[in-house]
């Protein structure tokens, strides 16, 4: 994913964000170009996060708890597990532009090096930064996560921001993964300088995004005058569209412990599989997960296929 990547793959979403806008009074198209990941996968996975009325994650509740509705109707859950047990891939997004020079950045290190000495055999890492233009795979799949904390000293926040293009393509993050629990951690300011996608563009295929993003937004400034949208309600966007969940992180100091209980989380979850029937129409459809108690609960928000 480096700068070559980036040149072609703007003008290719360019066009596939152009198809997925609906003309007037038409029902939406499939956007297949964008979301062709999520729409010929057999099976959906839908991570669930369940807290009790004080805010404390729940992770043993049994099956029956769990009810699933897909354009309002209940579908039989058919498939579910609890999450704590299985390997992870991370890919850890790091905005390295100006304005998250400095401490914003050495604390994003540390962050991330949280993840890092909790790795378990199996487990896997993956490094992408965004920054002056430039968008690079620092650390693959498949590589030594040893490596990580190196290439992490060597990062430097200068140039211009392009947070909108960058969660555009966020669909390739997970390229290479090989574990079933995946999890994409973005770690930005939410400034954006120079993108040439909007926020809207960036919700459209975040919503498509198979795997859930996590957004640490680190000492986000105060919105514009005239901004329709502060930079932490349009985070909150991003994060809430792909069945995710934003961090606002006021003092960059608390990143790291932000980080740990973040990773506490992703290891209480529950994960529900959803299978579409392939029959009918391929469109958006609404999820919703309901668990019997009073309990809140956070997962994706729909999927673009066919009903169970």
């Amino acid at each position: 994913m480096r700068a070559s990547f980036w040149c072609w793959l703007r003008p290719a979403l360019g066009l596939a964000l152009l198809l997925a806008r609906p003309a007037p009074d038409a029902a939406p198209p499939e956007r297949k170009d964008t979301f062709s990941a999520s729409t010929e996968v057999s099976s959906i996975l839908v991570p669930v996060t369940v807290r009790d009325g004080k805010g404390r994650l729940v992770s043993t509740l049994e099956q029956n708890r769990f009810h699933l509705f897909v354009d309002d109707m209940e579908f039989p859950i058919r498939s579910f597990w609890r999450e704590g047990g299985l390997p992870i891939s991370y890919t850890f997004v790091v905005d390295t532009s100006g304005s998250m020079n400095g401490r914003r950045l050495a604390k994003t290190r540390e962050a991330i090096m949280e993840f890092v000495r909790q790795l378990r055999p199996d487990d896997e890492v993956c490094l992408i930064t965004f920054g002056a233009g430039d968008v690079k795979r620092r650390l693959a799949f498949g590589t030594d996560p040893g490596l990580l904390g190196r290439i992490l000293e060597s990062l430097r926040g200068y140039g211009t921001t392009a947070l909108y293009d960058m969660l555009t393509a966020s669909p390739q993050a997970m390229e290479g993964a090989h574990n079933i629990r995946r999890v994409v951690l973005l770690f930005t300011d939410g400034v954006d300088t120079a993108s040439e996608f909007t926020p809207t563009d960036a919700v459209q295929v975040l919503e498509g995004l198979a795997d859930p993003l996590y957004v640490l937004g680190i000492e986000p400034p105060p919105p514009e005058e005239g901004s329709p949208d502060s930079y932490e309600a349009l985070l909150e966007r991003f994060a809430t569209a792909s069945g995710g969940r934003y961090t606002p992180v006021a003092n960059a100091s608390r990143l790291p412990k932000f980080a740990k209980d973040l990773r506490s989380e992703l290891a209480m979850r529950y994960i529900i599989t959803l299978d579409p029937s392939g029959l009918g129409m391929v469109k958006w459809r609404k999820l919703e997960v309901r668990v019997d108690g009073g309990y809140g609960v956070m997962a994706r928000q729909g999927y673009r296929g066919t009903l169970p």
